[in-house]
């Protein structure tokens, strides 16, 4: 076998597992909910052999045509799509390979495969599914997707997996994904969506772009990013960098309908795109939630952002081994087995969007569809925030003639030891310096917060920056931990 097309799935029981496994009990206790176009519910991927049941907050329930039964592993399947016409000589509804290889992707039973001697498992394979089929024949539409969200809410998931995405929408008013999920981390569950399968082309962007949203590019498995994965800036939310994360997305062996083998002898095959990386990272998000079940999404997303690798990332895109900018990898390469343990994180309220969206420009009624069911409210009652000012495990700002200095503020919370010491460590840009005050964090106990500023400007007679995409980095370093944040540097507006 081409070493090549081996997913780095095979790997993870001897790597990840090996690393973490009693801190992250591999998911389980966790739901993941995954939307995507059917599952084949019978693959051995899907049982549920020493699988322990859902947990007794779980209400979701077996009612979609193409799956006979749900068992532990798969404890729910519902379908949003019956309504839609399906050409002749299409699948029937269940039979969807792309729904079937993310869902074994983020949660799949370990299977071994007698033709090579390899273990195809999923990223948390403790980990239960809830199956939401959204799209069909003609692709993903609205309505489903806004269902098929509440429905999975009602039903308590825990983890949302969606590997599809609109980067043409005008606005996050006009995204069924973006409106769909802010209820969703309303509720505390975390949402994992795919960026995009556009690349560097000329006029596109990210998808799933919100910044609530764990937005996920692709890697492959020589450390850099793929061609094909979507690169930000966004062209909707004002200024937060996306996407957030990259991972595995290339020839990622996972499983596909029995009815539709492709080799490997038992109805797996080795599939690429960002559709494959959104489900990775749903696994990872599910490592981390039952590490830490009390923490919110954005606790959680910050974890896996901020132990990401970043070093010597280069971009395929660019050729020639180019490191990546942070437009295209975000704030790196996932680590699963750091993710588990950050030692601080970013966190942020839902509530705290609120002003941001209007901030935006948004009118009330068009933030009032993003937040519902939130309560309404009313922008000119409160001050709005700007992007770079959310308490995102990121910073991007844009230096100009008129604005050569732009100072954020972040604030931490200790989720590490509950003594223990951070100093900052800085790397800059030729022509930018980076200042952080104070120079170094002290906490004494468990989930105390602590606030620094970051200033980012242009050095005085420093003459042109050198590209208008540039990339500092600010780690907070202890006797256990490195916490990092990107910090994407523009040379124009956004």
């Amino acid at each position: 076998m081409d070493p090549t097309r081996i997913a780095l799935l095979l790997v993870l029981s001897s790597a990840l597992f090996a690393a973490a496994a009693a801190a992250i009990n591999m998911g389980e206790g966790v739901v993941i909910g995954v939307l995507d176009d059917g599952i084949d519910a019978g693959h051995p991927s899907f049982s549920d052999e020493g699988m322990p049941p859902p947990p007794a907050s779980w209400r979701g329930r077996c009612k979609h045509a193409g799956v006979a039964a749900c068992n532990n592993k798969l404890v729910g399947a519902r379908e949003f799509t019956r309504h839609l016409r399906r050409p002749a000589g299409r699948p029937a509804p269940g039979a969807g390979t792309h729904g079937t290889h993310a869902s074994s992707i983020a949660a799949g039973t370990p299977v071994h495969l007698a033709s090579g001697g390899e273990t195809v498992s999923g990223v948390a394979p403790r980990a239960h599914l809830a199956f939401y089929q959204v799209c069909a024949a003609r692709g993903c539409s609205r309505g489903p997707i806004m269902n098929a969200v509440e429905a999975a809410l009602a039903d308590g998931v825990d983890v949302l997996s969606m590997s599809l995405g609109d980067d043409g929408a005008a606005g996050f008013h006009e995204d069924p994904v973006v409106a769909a999920t802010f209820s969703a981390v309303m509720k505390g569950v975390v949402v994992c969506a795919a960026a995009g399968n556009n690349g560097a082309a000329a006029g596109s962007s990210v998808a799933n772009d919100a910044p609530w949203i764990l937005t996920v590019g692709a890697s492959s498995p020589q450390q850099s990013v793929a061609a094909f994965s979507s690169r930000g800036p966004s062209r909707n939310n004002g200024g937060v960098l996306k996407p957030d994360i990259v991972g595995p997305g290339v020839n990622i062996l996972a499983a596909v309908p029995r009815s539709r083998r492709r080799g490997h002898g038992q109805s797996f095959a080795a599939l690429s795109g960002t559709s494959m990386s959104a489900p990775y990272l749903s696994g990872v998000a599910a490592l981390v939630k039952s590490a830490h079940p009390g923490w919110s999404p954005a606790a959680i997303k910050s974890a896996i952002m901020t132990t990401a690798d970043t070093a010597s990332v280069a971009d395929e895109a660019r050729g020639g081994g180019a490191q990546a900018s942070y437009h295209a990898m975000g704030a790196g390469i996932v680590d699963a087995a750091r993710a588990v343990d950050p030692g601080l994180v970013y966190d942020i309220s839902p509530e705290e969007y609120f002003p941001y969206l209007c901030g935006l420009g948004y009118t009330d009624d068009q933030v009032n569809r993003i937040i519902f069911p939130a309560p309404a409210v009313t922008c000119a009652e409160m001050e709005s925030t700007e992007a770079r000012d959310l308490n995102t495990p990121s910073v991007m700002v844009a230096l100009t003639a008129d604005t050569p200095a732009v100072t954020v503020r972040r604030t931490v919370t200790n989720v590490g030891a509950a003594r223990s010491v951070y100093r900052v460590e800085v790397s800059a840009p030729e022509g930018v310096s980076v200042s952080v005050t104070p120079g170094e964090l002290r906490f004494d106990e468990m989930n105390q917060k602590a606030s620094f500023t970051v200033t980012v400007e242009r050095v005085p007679g420093g003459g042109a920056l050198a590209s208008k995409d540039l990339g500092a980095q600010v780690a907070w370093v202890s006797e256990e931990h490195v916490v990092r944040i990107p910090i994407s540097i523009s040379a124009a507006r956004f």
